[in-house]
């Protein structure tokens, strides 16, 4: 309909023009016309698109969109990110990290911003023409620790790496080549950052101040209960939101764990056999060719001159490397790779699929000790030479046996939890309202829950997977069988709820008792406020610590050594206060305050003495550090207004409902 209307408005207007107009004014005008129509209107009539990613960066072109350059953040690209960052932080948190906060849309908003910013960086990088080699990339590849045995890069490792996590080489060197380009832009900056010494000195001061206290106790004074039936109404009206009962739920449902793979296997000799030859590369070192380049860079994007003198240069360089390979070292001082070009244009040991299949076609024709024709690759030319061939070694099948044998098990097992997984999901498909034919399919008991709250439960409602899925709107409301509750690998759960108690307010009637007491500690906590307020308004007069303690009598508690952190999380705002009030200065007193304690009292402190640690004492090392960690500060900063500064430039479009 958009795109009819949109034609139909095209044609009167045209027609309007030729009924009406004439002359080069005319003609000026429909020329102009004519042309936004065919940038704009004709493309939407013959490429709509329906957009389908999470969020879009884009860098706008100098005139109607002309040379826009973008980049997307799909969908998929979000999912994987939200996921692998969740891996990581329930494996740092352990038992602590909780799967409700970080499911929330703030937290999916962080990590999209994250994934964002580092779009910005990339953009940013190609406007500054900041590229990264095909060496840069693979040079990274071997450093990594998960795709060394030794010490040293294996290939095996790397292949099955990437297979376990589901990515392809070539799309894991795209992964690599993006964050080596954002660490080199956020690098630029973290690696400015600088403190000198005497800021370090400073923080470490300041970090490590401990204070000593004088403090007198304002306790709670005795409750007072007599409050009348009015007033006790009326101040149930004022909280009511404080005597609720909790919503709950309690959900019927399936346990699918390791006990649903057989462990009655009968291992195929045979089988071992074939998946020893299968996986042959896993159980030895292959054969690796070592090699070395000279790049002579050129971007594809360069004009035909530039691309000419870079080739010419190329063949001149091969030339004198074929007549005498043993120079090839000192030839490689000439090369545009910074990477290699002081180590002779060293690559080490080359494996197929690191550099791409024009490299691989040229490198793997060569025989040992040749030097190549000038090659074609994205960054420019290479020339390459063919050192030496390392011979590979494969431990015999009767040696990895056993290996084989328990990695064929693991497998079978999993296939078949997985197949007993995909039953129950089949059955809960066809009956999406009972959680009957999905425990007959897994030949599994259907288990009833104790009713629990979205915070808490017991048993497998103990579980912040299950108390999500429970309360998430089409189980809850719809009372529809759950998706497959993956616990951890090879425990997983359907659920439905059965049973559901809305969260209510409790009648004033059955919480008498308890709003009469919480009355009577919010005024006994009033009480005790008041008296702080006024001890603190003595001593800021110019009273002593001691005067106030013999007036009042309440004794006065030493407290030494008062660090900025304390175990105690409650009582964090008494130490903030600590260290909020000012220091000793000669004959002047410390400054005074007063803080809430943990169990609704308060006590007025005053700041008797500062120790701020000796520096010159401390390990040099410890002093470096802090100021290389000022200095890191400072670098993020910058890092950060940078980026800032950045995605003013561009506009970026985040599709929230897409996360």
């Amino acid at each position: 309909m958009t795109v009819l209307f949109f034609a139909e408005c095209q044609s009167f207007m045209l027609q309007s023009i030729r009924d009406k107009s004439s002359g080069w004014i005319a003609k000026l005008i429909l020329f102009v016309i004519i042309l936004v129509m065919a940038m704009f209107g004709l493309q939407q009539t013959l490429s709509p698109s329906t957009e389908s990613y999470a969020a879009k960066v884009t860098v706008p072109g100098k005139f109607l969109g002309i040379g826009d350059r973008s980049e997307t953040i799909g969908v998929d690209d979000f999912r994987r990110r939200f996921e692998l960052t969740r891996q990581q932080q329930r494996q740092q948190l352990g038992e602590s990290f909780n799967a409700a906060a970080f499911e929330t849309p703030e937290n999916k908003r962080k990590i999209l911003e994250q994934m964002v910013d580092e779009a910005v960086m990339r953009l940013g990088a190609q406007q500054s023409g900041i590229t990264v080699s095909d060496a840069m990339v693979r040079d990274a590849i071997l450093k990594i620790p998960a795709f060394q045995a030794d010490g040293k890069f294996d290939q095996s490792r790397y292949l099955l790496t990437l297979q376990s996590q589901g990515y392809t080489p070539k799309f894991f060197d795209g992964m690599m080549r993006q964050d080596l380009l954002t660490r080199f832009v956020v690098g630029e900056y973290i690696g400015s950052g600088y403190a000198s010494a005497a800021e370090g000195d400073a923080l470490i001061r300041l970090s490590e101040q401990k204070r000593n206290l004088n403090y007198i106790e304002v306790p709670l004074p005795p409750l007072s209960l007599d409050a009348g039936e009015a007033e006790l109404k009326s101040w149930y009206g004022s909280h009511k939101n404080d005597f609720r009962t909790e919503e709950t739920v309690t959900v019927e449902y399936v346990e699918l764990d390791q006990s649903a793979a057989q462990t009655d296997l009968v291992v195929d000799e045979s089988v071992l056999r074939q998946r020893y030859e299968e996986q042959k590369a896993q159980f030895g070192t292959p054969e690796q060719r070592v090699g070395s380049h000279i790049l002579v860079a050129v971007p594809e994007s360069a004009d035909a001159a530039a691309e000419a003198a870079a080739k010419a240069k190329a063949t001149a360089l091969a030339k004198q490397a074929q007549a005498n390979p043993s120079a090839f070292a000192q030839l490689a001082a000439a090369s545009d790779d910074l990477a290699s070009k002081d180590a002779g244009g060293d690559l080490g040991p080359i494996e197929k699929g690191i550099f791409g299949e024009a490299f691989d076609t040229a490198f793997f024709a060569l025989k040992p000790g040749q030097v190549s024709d000038p090659v074609r690759l994205p960054d420019g030319w290479h020339i390459l030479h063919y050192r030496e061939l390392i011979a590979g070694a494969v431990r015999p099948f009767e040696e990895v046996r056993a290996e084989i044998e328990e990695s064929y098990l693991a497998s079978e097992k999993e296939r078949r939890f997985n197949d007993t997984a995909n039953k129950m999901l089949d059955a809960a498909g066809e009956t999406a309202t009972s959680l009957e034919p999905s425990a007959k399919a897994a030949g599994r008991p259907l288990l009833r829950s104790a009713a629990f709250t979205r915070s808490a439960g017991e048993g497998i409602a103990s579980i912040d997977a299950i108390r999500k899925a429970a309360f998430s709107d089409d189980v809850l409301k719809d009372r529809r069988v759950s998706g497959l509750i993956e616990i951890e690998p090879e425990h997983a759960v359907l659920l439905r709820v059965v049973e559901h108690q809305p969260e209510s307010i409790l009648p004033f009637d059955q919480v008498r008792d308890q709003v009469r007491q919480a009355l009577a500690v919010e005024r006994a906590g009033k009480v005790a406020e008041a008296e702080a307020k006024a001890i603190t308004a003595r001593l800021e007069k110019g009273e002593t610590l001691q005067q106030v303690s013999e007036s009042i009598g309440r004794p006065i508690v030493p407290v030494m050594g008062v660090t900025r952190q304390t175990p105690v999380p409650q009582l964090q705002p008494v130490v903030a206060e600590a260290f909020r009030l000012a220091k000793p200065d000669k004959d002047k007193l410390g400054g005074s305050g007063y803080a809430v304690m943990p169990d609704g009292g308060y006590i007025v402190m005053q700041v008797e003495s500062v120790i701020e640690p000796d520096t010159t004492l401390l390990d040099p090392a410890a002093r470096d550090t802090a100021a290389l960690k000022l200095g890191q500060i400072r670098a993020d900063q910058q890092a950060t207004e940078y980026i800032k500064s950045l995605r003013k430039a561009m506009e970026i479009d985040i599709a929230e409902e897409r996360l």
